[in-house]
């Protein structure tokens, strides 16, 4: 007997959640849809205006790029004539 309604108990709180999450799935779905969608805004880009600081940082790093590939231009040519010396 007491089996009996332990069971009957069990499924009325297991049948009052499914409505609750049944409930609350479609609460969820309506306000979901109900939602304006916002459209979006292009980015207006930002213009960058270097400074005299910015522009002499870039003069020295090119002038590093410039010798290091002038360095390894020579490197190139030595390991050039090496391989030369060694055929």
């Amino acid at each position: 007997m007491k089996r009996k309604q332990q069971m009957e108990t069990s499924a009325k709180i297991a049948m009052i959640a499914l409505i609750g999450i049944v409930l609350s799935l479609t609460a969820l779905i309506g306000i979901g849809k109900s939602t304006v969608a916002v459209e979006a805004k292009a980015h207006t880009p930002i213009h960058w205006t270097p400074t005299p600081e910015d522009q002499a940082y870039m003069d020295s790093m090119r002038s590093i790029d410039a010798t290091t590939k002038a360095d390894i231009d020579s490197i190139r040519c030595m390991i050039r004539d090496i391989m030369l010396k060694l055929e």
